[in-house]
């Protein structure tokens, strides 16, 4: 009788998405590809591994040593398409089992140079002995081990699937014969991803790879505790004040504590222009940027050409404009009507209405401009794609009542709703908070390790719980300089030494809000 665990995969299968072959093409590292191919030869001799492509990438493999290791598939971009593709090509089973089929293949979503020989030796291992349909990892991030897929579980997916695979599997995981491979630490929480995918991704791996043998799951965190630049690698998220000043008296507002010396004052086109030019030639990985800050930014007098200038950031993936509609509203709309379709759909328009009641929001806001506001709101949802516009309540006691109506009120509409936090801003303001979100235990604060907050005048601070704690200047000084000088303060908050950092962090309640 055959040993039931006297078996191997089929072959790898490496999915890749556009985003990701349009990365690996422009930025085409074969030692990186080598590393990947060679950790999986070390648990799986001569194992086929099949990949999607495009021309130019097919083009640059085959110039390679690799060419005779990996199969792979130029026309085919949709992950259902391929791994049905592939699963024609599994072989027949070797123990003919009427109740049990052992054909399956390793699957990724990526290169992986990082993948844990260890680790995926001891997946495999307990995806034979539980006799898995599809057995994969909750908390190890993407990279380090391969998923687990049996022709069983291939053979029973619909005809027709609108999600990805792994999505349908987790709807309808109690179908299945299921292993979970768990390994502490969980690092979750660090968002870490293994694949080469991006310039994030890749600064990672490539900062790991020389630690070779030392380097193991186990000592993972200790490892970017001790080299931080690894894992703070560029900002992601840039708060940037267009403008200082705005004719509301909102209650919520930092506007409430901050030095109004300087209000009225905006950023010259030219400043825009040149920051521009700037991150373009620094910047690697997308970036959000948010207009905003201790202003409303429709009130700066060249609204218009400073957002079109800000569209023409090669990296950005998203224009956040915060608004609270009141005032140069047909700045917006004209620029809008300019906007070819892949421009608004960069845009993304947050209104700041709190309440629907007129008095609520005189009381909130300090001017009666609610019916402006709405009609406003109507006209740019006529304007934007469905994804493009939202609008913002503030969760707090005023207007706890309202939430319920306010959600229905929008949703007949179309337009979608965002509930934003109570921010205290460490307790500078009055205490309106409906629930507490401060942590029991402050991990490291996501807004150090990402978002830069720029003044009006180019200053950059700690971060937005204090604005007067300033570590550089962007329009003076390089991206990297700015963001350099903000390391030792995120490396206080790896190590969670949250008091030895000039910020407010021990008293904030912004730990888990993530912009980007």
């Amino acid at each position: 009788m055959m040993n039931r665990k006297e078996y191997n995969p089929s072959f790898a299968v490496v999915y890749l998405d556009n985003q990701s072959i349009q990365f690996l093409d422009q930025n085409f590292k074969i030692e990186l590809w080598e590393e990947f191919t060679n950790r999986l030869s070390k648990v799986f001799p001569e194992i086929p591994i099949h990949i999607n492509s495009n021309t130019s990438l097919l083009q640059k493999l085959n110039s390679t040593s690799l060419k005779n290791r990996i199969i792979l598939h130029e026309d085919v971009s949709k992950e259902y398409d391929f791994l049905l593709r592939l699963g024609k090509l599994l072989p027949e089973s070797k123990f003919k089992d009427p109740d049990w089929d052992e054909v399956c293949f390793l699957y990724f979503t990526g290169i992986s140079p990082l993948l844990d020989t260890e680790l995926t030796e001891k997946a495999w291992n307990r995806h034979k002995n539980f006799f898995s349909q599809y057995s994969y990892s909750e908390n190890l991030p993407p990279g380090l081990t391969p998923t687990i897929i049996t022709r069983e579980f291939l053979t029973s997916l619909p005809d027709v699937l609108t999600t990805d695979i792994h999505s349908f599997f987790i709807k309808n995981i109690n179908q299945y014969d299921v292993d979970i491979f768990y390994k502490a630490p969980d690092l979750r929480q660090l968002r870490l991803d293994f694949r080469l995918s991006s310039f994030r991704s890749l600064t990672l791996i490539q900062g790991l790879l020389p630690f070779g043998k030392d380097l193991t799951y186990e000592n993972l965190l200790s490892i970017l505790k001790e080299n931080p630049q690894l894992f703070r690698s560029g900002p992601t998220y840039l708060e940037w004040e267009i403008y200082k000043g705005c004719e509301l008296k909102c209650t919520f507002c930092p506007r409430e504590f901050v030095d109004l010396e300087n209000d009225g004052s905006f950023v010259s086109l030219e400043d825009v222009k040149s920051t521009i030019h700037k991150l373009n030639s620094e910047l690697l990985s997308p970036i959000t940027i948010s207009l905003t800050g201790n202003g409303e930014p429709l009130l700066h007098p060249d609204f218009k050409n400073v957002v079109l200038e800000i569209l023409k950031l090669k990296t950005l993936s998203e224009l956040i404009i915060e608004t609270a509609l009141y005032r140069n509203t047909e700045s917006l709309l004209s620029l809008i009507e300019s906007l070819n379709p892949s421009e608004k759909e960069k845009l993304c328009v947050i209104v700041n209405v709190t309440t629907l009641q007129p008095d609520v929001y005189k009381s909130l806001y300090g001017k009666s401009e609610l019916e402006k506001v709405l009609g406003t709101i109507d006209l740019l949802s006529q304007s934007l794609p469905n994804q493009s516009l939202h609008v913002q309540m503030i969760k707090m006691k005023e207007v706890e009542e309202e939430i319920d109506p306010y959600f229905t009120f929008f949703e007949k509409k179309g337009i979608n709703v965002i509930l934003q936090k109570y921010n205290t801003f460490a307790n500078k303001l009055i205490e309106r908070r409906v629930s507490d979100l401060t942590p029991i235990h402050r991990d490291f604060c996501w807004h150090l390790a990402r978002d830069l907050s720029v003044s009006v005048d180019g200053k950059v601070a700690i971060c937005k719980q204090n604005q007067s704690e300033v570590v550089g200047n962007l329009y003076k000084e390089s991206l990297g300089v700015v963001w350099q000088k903000g390391l030792e303060f995120f490396k206080h908050s790896f190590h969670g030494e949250h008091d030895k950092i000039p910020a407010p962090c021990l008293n904030c309640d912004e730990w888990y809000t993530f912009n980007a």
